[in-house]
């Protein structure tokens, strides 16, 4: 397999800010991993739900510091990476201010870009579009050979596992418009499951489903809440 150049990881200055600030800044960049027969695989972030620590009741931290949730309560810029409904994998990123207990970002759908044909060999799905690929958290992982081993690994040290900065501009990146809205399958959260945690590229084909955010009766409403990233 040829070794193809990669782009060098972000710092840790990145992630050590609030878990919503994180998500959005995520919007666009890379993430890259380098697989033995594999190669290099990349996607750009298409959307994120950030967690933050024990208080928010969506959250794995509400449980405190546990086997699995070690990664959260440790430094930021590591990955976390669960088993979703015990079946599938799913990637996060630790992200928290310094001083709070843990934070996270669940990265929900990915754009391949380099290493196409093996993510599609990796998601056994031939005839999906691009697309589609990494279009929900378990398929993300599936798409980039993200499993369990890889929880913990410090993203900023470059391979195997890292996230890199965007690889391009999209139209105008200071005005790209960004869909926020409720977190996906929380309603046990109580108020914590209406916050607007959940972001994504607007028009973006990558995302794992269409945004909605609560009405004033408290029902979903199918219309978008949008703003402007700065």
């Amino acid at each position: 397999m040829r070794h193809v150049q990669a782009p060098d990881p972000l710092s840790r200055a990145f992630f050590a800010r609030s878990p919503i600030v994180v998500a959005e800044a995520l919007l666009g960049t890379l993430v890259c991993h380098r697989l033995s027969g594999d190669g290099l695989l990349t996607a750009t972030i298409e959307e994120v739900e950030a967690y933050f620590g024990p208080a928010d009741l969506a959250s794995h931290a509400r449980a405190g510091r546990t086997a699995r949730t070690r990664p959260m309560f440790g430094p930021p810029g590591h990955a976390y990476v669960y088993r979703l409904y015990g079946v599938h994998w799913a990637f996060n990123v630790v992200a928290h201010e310094p001083g709070e207990d843990a934070g996270a970002v669940l990265v929900r759908a990915v754009l391949p870009v380099a290493g196409v044909e093996a993510q599609r060999l990796r998601r056994a799905r031939p005839h999906d579009r691009v697309e589609r690929l990494g279009a929900g958290p378990g398929r993300v992982c599936q798409a980039l050979g993200i499993t369990g081993d890889d929880s913990g690994r410090d993203l900023t040290a470059g391979a195997p596992l890292w996230i890199a900065p965007p690889p391009f501009a999209r139209d105008d990146d200071e005005s790209r418009e960004v869909l926020v809205g409720p977190r996906v399958n929380v309603a046990y959260a109580g108020e914590w499951a209406d916050r607007p945690y959940r972001l994504g590229l607007a028009g973006s084909p990558a995302l794992s489903r269409p945004f909605v955010t609560p009405s004033p009766d408290g029902r979903a409403d199918s219309r978008p809440a949008r703003h402007h990233r700065r």
